[in-house]
Parts: structure tokens; sequence; C-alpha cells
């Protein structure tokens, strides 16, 4: 099974992917630091920097499963106050739609996200229908 990761932190969807004898095709993360250790435990995958300016139809029907945990912090109870949760609509959380263009480019034939439990709440739970 070929798989890409995005949002991918230092590898944790990489090492379980590797665990089961995935092959890691390439991984997807903006943080350099976070970066440079995906680059460090898997130097043969395509490291790319940021969801946002990528074209990821290059991948399109070679990939079996894409991972990714979009960022929560738009959707996070601590956004109680301040500025409020601003869910699918924030900046970050928000970086969901472009996961969303990315498996539509690759294709894959299974996708695993994950996030915080409250992404069922936000906007009144209208986020979690549009997910």
């Amino acid at each position: 099974m070929n798989h890409i990761s995005f949002f991918s932190g230092i590898g944790g969807f990489d090492l379980a992917a590797e665990k089961i004898g995935w092959a890691n095709i390439a991984h997807c993360e903006l943080d350099n630091f976070n970066r440079s250790i995906l680059n460090y435990y898997w130097p043969k995958a395509i490291s790319y920097e940021d969801i946002r300016t990528t074209d990821f139809t290059i991948h399109r029907g070679t990939i079996d499963v894409v991972t990714g945990g979009f960022p929560c912090q738009d959707a996070s109870i601590a956004k109680q106050w301040g500025e409020g949760q601003k869910g699918l609509e924030g900046e970050r959380t928000g970086l969901f739609f472009e996961y969303s263009r990315a498996i539509g480019e690759i294709q894959p034939k299974v996708i695993v996200f994950e996030n915080i439990a409250n992404i069922l709440k936000t906007n009144r739970g209208k986020d979690f229908k549009r997910i």
C-alpha cells in the first residue's frame, strides 16, 4: 500500500504506516523542524511544505491511503472566549478544504483523518456535516 500523510507533524501516521508495511511515498508538513524529522526518518519520501500551494495530481492513481489531521485550533473549546470558535471558517481549521482538494487530486482508495471531538459541535454541528 502506498501512503501520503498531510499535516504530518513528526510522523505519527507515517510511523504507523511503516509498521504495517506500507510505503511512505510523501508527507506534507509546514513546520520546518517537524519536516526535518520526517526527512530524517523517511529520506526517500517526497517532502512537501505547504498544502495550500502544492498540486498533488502527480500522485493520482498511485496512492492507496491518505492520512491527516488538519489543524484543530479554530474548533477547540479553548476558543470559547476571546475571538471565539470559527471552526471550518478559521484560518487553520479551514485547511480542511485544502486537505479535501488534495484528496480529490490524488483520488486514493482510503482516506483517514483525525481531529478533536469538538469538531462535531462547531457552528452548531454544521461544520461536521460539511466534512
